[in-house]
């Protein structure tokens, strides 16, 4: 199973997502293999903190041959999460094309909004015609916000699904990459750490259906 974590708007905390999700299945007995495909190596960054994503196996791969890399991990049986450039690139591309499930972070702002409408085109066409399973993430949001309901409703009108929970705006994000890890590994029992369980849970869900509908 490859889920690739992937949008065109930097700044929408994409790193900050893949390795939450890796660190939270890698926690529940998954051991999942993160790909860190970024040029700014902001999972490379993490991983080499005292923490070190609580031994998440992390791979830098930024070339070409990163979907080789999780296509062959893959095929082992293996769960492999790519944080991918924050641009349109060929590495992008060819994560995109071998991805079992594509979640695409938007933070709650009309800016990212548009670039989200504008970019998931590019993320979602493959070679084949087929649009892979795919849902959007609103991030950094703020509890029962009118800007953060405003843009929900503007991706559900365009026809984009949503996933129900969110990503808020909390301190124990940053906090805990100060030391390498996510709040999961800081307090399991903290709101931030129940959050990523949520996402983590609502993607399983999502994924489940898929592979009972097939």
């Amino acid at each position: 199973m490859i889920v690739t974590v992937a949008t065109m708007k930097g700044g929408s905390g994409k790193s900050t997502v893949a390795s939450c999700l890796a660190v939270y299945w890698h926690l529940r007995g998954r051991r999942p293999t993160l790909i860190d495909a970024d040029p700014q190596r902001s999972i490379m960054g993490l991983a080499a903190r005292e923490r070190g994503l609580g031994g998440v196996a992390v791979i830098e791969d930024a070339s070409e041959e990163a979907t080789k890399t999780a296509r062959r991990l893959s095929n082992a049986g293996g769960l492999v999460i790519i944080d991918t450039p924050g641009f349109r690139s060929k590495t992008t591309v060819d994560c995109l094309a071998v991805s079992d499930f594509l979640l695409v972070p938007v933070k709650p702002s009309p800016f990212d909004v548009d670039r989200t409408l504008d970019t998931l085109g590019f993320l979602t066409e493959r070679p084949d015609g087929r649009r892979p399973l795919f849902r959007c993430l609103l991030t950094q949001t703020t509890r029962d916000s009118v800007i953060a309901r405003h843009i929900r409703a503007e991706l559900t009108e365009a026809g984009l699904p949503v996933l129900q929970t969110e990503m808020q705006n909390r301190v124990a994000y940053p906090e805990a990459s100060l030391w390498g890890a996510t709040p999961s590994l800081i307090s399991w029992k903290g709101p931030a750490a129940k959050e990523i369980a949520a996402i983590a849970e609502e993607i399983d869900m999502v994924l489940g259906q898929q592979q009972a509908a097939a």
